[in-house]
């Protein structure tokens, strides 16, 4: 799992300062080490297989007391929900893609609102998220933000962005989408000199 030195940490909130200088938007950077922590379902599939246990003896012409058989699904059930609970990132493979994605898309608006991105003045407010278990990456933006900016330079932000954290350079890619998105809000919303930093300039980390 990456970690963020202080030296990394240092890079986002000097990013963050210079696109703030240049226009009356607020940036926020939040990184997740996971968006869930997907109990249910690896103890769904430990339990399919303790069920299907039965089915494979009767193929097999297994003899198999009721005791004994329900001894052993009992140990399956147990076994698998340990193994795939306590390996480390295991789990997360039999998650379906959409379903983490689902996850951290809600963590990522969640956020939005907890860390008060919605309230600056201007409603100027972008949040840059990125959950490192899922590998996703998303921007949420205060009301028409997106529209202003256009849907092919706000695609290609987000584009970048997700290329750098799936190679690995999160850091990267939190300092460069906050720089294009900085640059580019400047030409619709130019900087306030009576508007107070009211929010988090650091690199907000979720465990």
């Amino acid at each position: 799992m990456i970690r963020f030195s202080a030296q990394d940490k240092a890079r986002i909130t000097a990013a963050i300062h210079a696109a703030e200088k240049g226009t009356s938007g607020e940036f926020v950077a939040v990184v997740a080490r996971a968006s869930d922590h997907y109990v249910l379902l690896p103890l769904l599939w430990s339990a399919i297989a303790a069920l299907l246990f039965p089915g494979a003896c009767l193929l097999a012409r297994v003899s198999v007391t009721w005791v004994h058989l329900y001894q052993i699904q009992l140990l399956i059930f147990i076994a698998l929900a340990v193994l795939l609970l306590s390996v480390p990132g295991l789990h997360l493979k039999l998650i379906p893609r959409r379903v983490k994605h689902a996850h951290a898309s809600r963590l990522a608006r969640a956020q939005f609102y907890e860390q008060g991105v919605q309230l600056t003045p201007h409603h100027s407010g972008v949040l840059f998220f990125v959950s490192l278990a899922e590998r996703y990456v998303e921007i949420v933006a205060d009301k028409g933000i997106h529209a202003k900016l256009g849907e092919a330079r706000w695609r290609g932000i987000i584009e970048k962005f997700v290329g750098q954290v799936s190679r690995g350079r999160v850091v990267d890619g939190f300092v460069d989408a906050i720089g294009a998105c900085g640059a580019a809000m400047a030409e619709h919303y130019p900087p306030d000199p009576s508007n107070t930093d009211e929010l988090s300039d650091g690199l907000i980390e979720l465990v």
